[in-house]
């Protein structure tokens, strides 16, 4: 997915209800674009794209969508030349051609008049399936598969897979990729099924699995380059990893029901705005807006109007819009109501942590009155109180056990997830 500028991320005031969510409260935040309005040949859309113009592209389960100039277009197999109804996903290149990925029919690239196609008859592809396709700032082409990753170079085609035959003899632990990013120095990262993480350089190659280095998950969904250059991967059982630093020996962090309160660990897609929020899109809870350690929300049918809680896909455009395709409900654009107050999304600051005796929280930017609550990690509430905010306010838990808990924080409006640690032994 692109991301484009991002612009405010604004919300009502209205009440909380749950860890780390709060509800919008003025009726339908979505623009919805489906069979009934816009003519979808279905209202199942898998991917998103949008071109150096501003066409924005909806690939469905039945045919391809253009919205130009405020008006859908479809593009079907039959008359107009797409290798399949069937898609999977879409990517633009650097000269504004539109590629689409199907379930069993190869590529169809899209010129803006004519098709040409990449098939297992013309290309070194393995198979017609093909999961997803991403263009770097070389103009390379990384193509994922479940029979493995292929390249092409602009001259060139590698292929790296679970044989001794791969690319440079890096030999992935599973074939099956589901994901591509790369940053700009060339580093890749690679979201697989069952074959965990892994990154390749021109010089390293290197791949983090549950038995090799006790990694969250060995299966990703997708996987995305931050503007630090640390990796966020949305998994279909681990909930959201953030791996950061060094590719090599770097931490992860792990968030999720059980670390960070998320109603569902099902994570489809991803797409990083440039103010670095997470829009996450899930099996069943829809969209989770991810702003950092703590700090989250949702946006679903319940809360925002969103036409599915299904999420299949995410784009951020390059206005700052956001677009998501859901599994029933066609694509929707988020509103965002310029009526709303602007949110203050810094989680507060929490010192020393991990400590000994007593923790202090930064609250001298934050007036009113705050609840606060001790859980462990298997939810139990241990402690709970109220604090006065607009200073530093210390708090005493000499009698915690030593270990990671949560600390939850909420003046009534917006909560935070901290997480903190007490340490063995005696000062």
């Amino acid at each position: 997915m692109r991301a484009g500028q991002m612009g405010r991320m604004l919300r009502t005031s209205c009440t909380f209800f749950a860890v780390g969510v709060w509800c919008w409260a003025h009726g339908q935040q979505w623009e919805v674009h489906n069979m009934d309005n816009a003519g979808f040949p279905s209202n199942t859309v898998v991917d998103i794209a949008e071109d150096g113009a501003g066409v924005l592209w909806a690939a469905t389960d039945w045919g391809l969508c253009r919205l130009e100039n405020g008006v859908w277009t479809v593009i079907q197999q039959q008359p107009d030349g797409l290798p399949s109804n069937s898609l999977t996903c879409l990517a633009v290149d650097t000269t504004d051609r539109l590629w689409v990925g199907t379930i069993s029919n190869g590529i169809g690239v899209f010129d803006g008049t004519s098709w040409t196609y990449l098939n297992n008859t013309n290309s070194p592809i393995l198979t017609e399936g093909v999961r997803d396709i991403l263009h770097d700032h070389r103009g390379w082409v990384w193509i994922s598969t479940e029979l493995g990753l292929h390249v092409f170079t602009g001259t060139d085609w590698f292929l790296y897979d679970n044989t001794a035959q791969s690319h440079q003899g890096y030999t992935f632990f599973g074939p099956n990729v589901r994901s591509v990013a790369v940053r700009e120095d060339g580093l890749v990262a690679v979201a697989t099924l069952n074959a965990g993480l892994t990154y390749l350089s021109e010089t390293d190659f290197i791949y983090y699995t549950a038995s090799n280095s006790n990694f969250p998950d060995n299966s990703q969904n997708a996987v995305a380059f931050d503007g630090n250059g640390d990796r966020w991967l949305a998994c279909p059982s681990g909930g959201l990893i953030w791996h950061s630093g060094e590719h090599v020996g770097g931490p992860w962090f792990q968030y999720n029901a059980f670390t960070s309160g998320f109603p569902n660990n099902t994570l489809l897609c991803l797409a990083i705005d440039t103010i670095g929020h997470k829009w996450v899109g899930s099996e069943t809870m829809g969209v989770l807006v991810f702003e950092g350690p703590g700090s989250w929300y949702l946006l679903n049918a319940a809360n925002s109007g969103l036409p599915d809680d299904h999420v299949r896909s995410i784009l951020v455009d390059q206005e700052g819009n956001i677009w998501v395709g859901t599994n029933t409900g066609g694509l929707a654009r988020f509103v965002i109501d310029t009526g709303m107050e602007t949110p203050t999304a810094a989680q507060p600051r929490v010192f020393p942590n991990p400590f000994h005796d007593r923790i202090h929280l930064d609250l001298s930017d934050r007036p009113g009155t705050f609840t606060w609550e001790l859980n462990d990690l298997l939810g139990r509430t241990l402690q709970r109180g109220t604090m006065a905010g607009g200073a530093l306010v210390p708090l005493d838990l000499q009698g915690l056990v030593p270990g990671n808990h949560l600390l939850r924080l909420s003046d009534g409006d917006r909560s935070h997830t901290l997480w903190i640690t007490r340490m063995h032994g005696i000062r």
